[in-house]
């Protein structure tokens, strides 16, 4: 059971990105599959990383890698609703970077699904963790 005072509003998160539900994400339930939440999660994540100077996901030798995920659910989202994923870094640390997610469905204030994603740091050659460059780290920040 999920503690009433886990759950977050808008306010809590310092990006957003708005994403589209489409016809095929219903399951036969007629509600979001479960795999959904973390391709949002994915891109909210992807959408912040792409506005920071410096880091080049297309063409870098250092990556991030998925090392967690999880997402707890509070209401149901469908077709044709439409998804605001809001960040926040809730961990930042030499290699690695925790994010807390929030999926509010429509003009809800309050959370429909909470997600935490780590990624890690890591050269694309020997997949050995690497320190966040200090540049990329102070980007980072401003979504503490």
């Amino acid at each position: 059971m999920v503690n009433s005072k886990d759950i977050k509003s808008r306010k809590d998160y310092k990006f957003f990105h708005e994403i589209s539900t489409r016809w095929n994400d219903n399951d036969v339930r007629w509600h979001l599959n479960n795999a959904k939440y973390y391709e949002f999660f994915d891109t909210v994540i992807a959408k912040m990383l792409f506005g920071i100077e410096g880091l080049n996901l297309k063409q870098d030798k250092k990556i991030f890698v998925t090392a967690e995920t999880g997402c707890s659910y509070y209401q149901e989202i469908s077709f044709p609703d439409k998804v605001t994923a809001g960040l926040k870094i809730k961990h930042l640390g030499n290699s690695s970077v925790q994010y807390d997610i929030g999926l509010f469905k429509n003009d809800n204030n309050n959370i429909s699904a909470k997600g935490h994603f780590v990624h890690v740091l890591i050269d694309k050659d020997s997949n050995k963790p690497l320190q966040i460059p200090s540049a990329i780290k102070k980007a980072l920040q401003k979504f503490s």
